[in-house]
């Protein structure tokens, strides 16, 4: 009976080691703003368009989402992540389900990971940590920075791609990405292909991406961009360049360039930006580009809780195009 009883015991102090090697963490955020814009008809990343009614709406995307991992030892885990968006306003869930993210990846501590499943796309990352706004809100820099770019394949967004299969690894300050879309949908059965290398070290940021499209339809369309950053503590500035390739068979140029800056103000952080883009357009006429002003200021209530207040200026050149801005003043919990 002794025998039995100790048997059990071990058995149970295994099985506890075993589930305390797995994990799986609920996560989430929300936000909301009330914003107004002034109706103007240049093209505003995040703005409200021709609208010059007040409109209360998120600036960072809200999400709840799951992420596990299981530890297996011998320096190798798996790992999952669903992600789901909705829109806290009015409740409504946003399609598909996990657009937000939705992959299984298994890791090794030494070679990396391979991920399946949908993700975001390699190049998205030099853009997304070169905005002082995160692409979030109305005084993000966003589009303008994919230089016209979309990766149009099997319904993806600009910056997420479905039926996904790829590779990061981490090596010292150096990381990179390498991913391939299949078409899968496409009649041509064509693909996104992408990859970037990124360096983090310090208060030193350096990235550059790069995508290009084959489907049948967008053949040639491709980004190159490239962003860095220096952290001195009391200001961040930070540079970021695009070159995309649109229109048919890729026989347009787009390109943007921007410059920005964060800097911790009291409990808070001010956001700035300045970017402009050349769609240079087949014709080869050059009265069509954008200019953007972003301003914002994010004030920490605590670690998980903020408040903001910020502001976006779009200009173009374009024959009969208004200069459309929009100021938006909200609040975000993340969890």
């Amino acid at each position: 009976m002794k025998k039995s009883l100790l048997a059990l015991a071990v058995l149970g102090a295994f099985a506890g080691a075993a589930s305390a090697q797995s994990s799986v963490t609920i996560y989430g955020l929300v936000d909301l703003a009330v914003t107004k814009g002034n109706g103007g008809t240049a093209i505003n990343p995040g703005a409200n368009g021709p609208s010059e009614a007040y409109i209360m709406k998120q600036s960072s995307s809200s999400r709840l989402g799951f992420r596990g991992n299981e530890d297996m030892g011998g320096g190798l885990s798996a790992q999952f992540q669903l992600e789901q968006r909705f829109t806290p306003d009015d409740g409504v869930q946003s399609t598909p389900l996990y657009g937000g993210r939705s992959f299984v990846q298994f890791t090794h501590s030494a070679a990396g990971s391979i991920y399946m499943g949908r993700e975001y796309g390699p190049e998205f990352w030099p853009a997304v940590k070169t905005d002082p706004f995160g692409w979030d809100g109305v005084g993000q820099i966003s589009a303008l920075q994919y230089s016209g770019y979309s990766t149009v394949l099997n319904g993806a967004s600009s910056v997420r791609t479905s039926n996904t299969g790829g590779y990061r690894g981490k090596f010292g300050p150096v990381s990179a990405q390498l991913a391939v879309s299949l078409g899968e949908g496409s009649a041509t059965a064509g693909r996104v292909v992408g990859g970037n290398i990124e360096y983090a070290a310090g208060p030193i940021y350096g990235g550059v991406g790069v995508s290009r499209i084959t489907d049948g339809t967008n053949d040639g369309h491709q980004l190159v961009n490239i962003g860095g950053a220096y952290d001195f503590g009391v200001v961040r500035p930070i540079a970021y360049f695009a070159r995309g390739k649109v229109g048919a068979a890729g026989n347009t140029t787009t390109q943007t360039w921007m410059l920005a800056l964060t800097a911790p103000i009291g409990p808070g952080k001010l956001k700035a930006a300045y970017a402009r883009h050349d769609p240079n357009t087949a014709s080869g006429a050059n009265n069509d580009n954008i200019s953007k002003i972003g301003l914002g200021y994010d004030y920490s209530l605590s670690k998980r809780s903020n408040v903001y207040v910020d502001y976006g200026r779009a200009t173009g050149q374009a024959a009969g195009t208004t200069n459309n801005q929009a100021v938006a003043v909200g609040m975000k919990h993340v969890f």
